[in-house]
């Protein structure tokens, strides 16, 4: 059990859009939002180096915090913990750089998180904490502020956000994810364990060896051996009604939104559209394993044969049909509770069809959260012969490639391989491929490149501009061992 104190900053600030296709497009829109900033201040009493400035018992650093105006993001830090955590949010609302006289309140709500009413952040049942204000020709005072408290008692994906004006509040940007791991207690609970002698894991003592040693607590989704990944992505989506964003950002309007108005122009990944969803995340820094345990990527990136979580968290109004190409996913989990299915399958050596529950599009509505595990399996067996050598007299799909580019060489599109680097981005096309020398069993077939989407394909735009919004990459690479 650790104690995580987490310190957020309420406060405004922009996000840039892209208006096009284009990667690395300058053609963009600023959008104005309200949001959080801030972050993890210490675990077990020692403070993490990158955000020291949040310790707000210091006045030496009030005058940083005070000047965090303006710099909120979408979405807000990630908050996470382990089963049994003692997770403290302290919630210091700094107020507003283009809005100085909106002296709202602001909440946090942990979405989904079992906690007693006084903690819940719903301000009309509990209470709000009032901005920070500097006296004019004053020093500043020690801020307002509320901590929250958490104690996870089961693992899952959650969420969380202002619920002041929630209406308002949530579109214009104020909410983050909220992850729950399983601690060795509980797993042990479970009858997971991991022999301290030989490194392995074991289920009930039956030792687990499609687990590898270097796993540790943090890759199972949940107190079952069936959830268990190599990597995870958190795929947190909302939407945004820039006409509404853009009345909230005129000081005293005499004509405010009216939300039943609500008409979304652009659809996001982590606070991104597409193509930018294919970019590093200006999140993902920090040195700290504490800060680099999990992050906003969206450019899901891994090898043939690896397993790995997709976080789903619906923070917009409208309901996503999420679509994965060329793979079906498992449901390990939906709200923060394993999947009925998973505990039928928990005394079976090997997860089949009838004891789970799989698919390839998960409907995701507003506030729900879906903890979805992918097998990225190896196709080369089925598909390889076909598209390198062709068979049953159809040519190779590498020949017909060819074919296609001599009559247009633009149908053969370009893809951004992961990591995208704007200044010097690496593109490869299918062509190229199949270009790859003879020899490798692995060439010719790799890498290979699988969408997913929201598939009410319109929310695939930036203001219609197809493609664009709710859509990033599957990037599968060369498995370690040859087929």
């Amino acid at each position: 059990m650790s104690i995580r104190h987490y310190v957020l900053l309420a406060t405004d600030g922009s996000i840039s859009l892209p208006k096009d296709e284009i990667l690395c497009t300058t053609n963009r829109e600023n959008v104005y939002i309200f949001g959080f900033t801030g972050g993890l201040l210490d675990v077990d009493g020692v403070q993490i180096e990158e955000n020291k400035y949040l310790d707000y018992t210091d006045p030496a650093n009030w005058d940083t915090i005070f000047m965090k105006k303006g710099t909120a993001t979408i979405p807000s830090p990630i908050i996470w913990g382990e089963v049994g955590d003692h997770i403290y949010i302290t919630l210091i609302n700094i107020g507003m750089e283009h809005l100085p006289d909106l002296k709202d309140f602001h909440t946090v709500h942990m979405h989904g998180a079992h906690v007693a009413t006084q903690l819940d952040g719903f301000p009309e049942s509990s209470f709000g904490v009032p901005m920070w204000e500097q006296k004019e020709g004053q020093p500043l005072e020690a801020p307002p502020k509320a901590t929250y408290f958490f104690q996870p008692e089961d693992p899952g994906t959650l969420m969380y956000h202002c619920h002041v004006e929630a209406s308002e509040h949530v579109q214009m940007g104020m909410y983050g994810a909220l992850v729950i791991y399983p601690s060795m207690k509980s797993l042990a609970k479970n009858g997971i364990t991991k022999c301290n002698r030989c490194g392995r894991w074991k289920l009930n003592g039956q030792e687990q060896y499609h687990i590898p040693k270097t796993a540790t607590n943090r890759n199972f989704a949940y107190n079952n051996i069936h959830s268990y990944f190599d990597k995870e992505y958190v795929m947190l989506l909302s939407d945004i009604d820039s006409a509404w964003h853009e009345s909230v950002s005129i000081p005293n309007n005499p004509n405010p939104f009216n939300a039943v108005d609500f008409k979304p122009d652009f659809w996001l990944i982590n606070g991104r559209a597409f193509p930018d969803t294919l970019l590093p995340h200006p999140l993902s820094v920090g040195s700290d394993p504490n800060l680099t345990q999990i992050n906003y990527e969206s450019y899901v990136h891994v090898k043939t044969n690896e397993k790995f979580l997709l976080r789903m968290i619906n923070m917009g109004y409208q309901v996503v049909p999420w679509h994965i190409h060329g793979w079906h996913f498992m449901v390990v989990g939906k709200d923060s509770n394993l999947s009925p299915f998973l505990v039928l399958a928990e005394d079976c050596k090997h997860i089949n069809h009838k004891l789970t529950e799989m698919g390839f599009t998960n409907t995701i509505g507003s506030g729900e959260t879906y903890d979805l595990i992918i097998t990225a399996d190896d196709k080369r067996g089925l598909y390889r012969n076909y598209i390198v050598n062709g068979q049953d007299g159809f040519p190779s799909l590498c020949e017909q490639l060819n074919e296609i580019s001599k009559i247009d060489p633009t149908a053969i599109f370009d893809i951004p391989e992961e990591p995208v680097n704007c200044a010097n981005p690496q593109l490869i096309n299918y062509i190229e491929i199949c270009n790859q020398p003879y020899g490798d069993p692995n060439n010719k077939f790799f890498p290979q490149f699988y969408p997913m989407h929201n598939h009410d394909d319109y929310k695939v735009t930036n203001n219609g501009k197809y493609p664009g919004g709710q859509l990033t990459m599957i990037q599968a690479d060369a498995p370690d061992k040859p087929m």
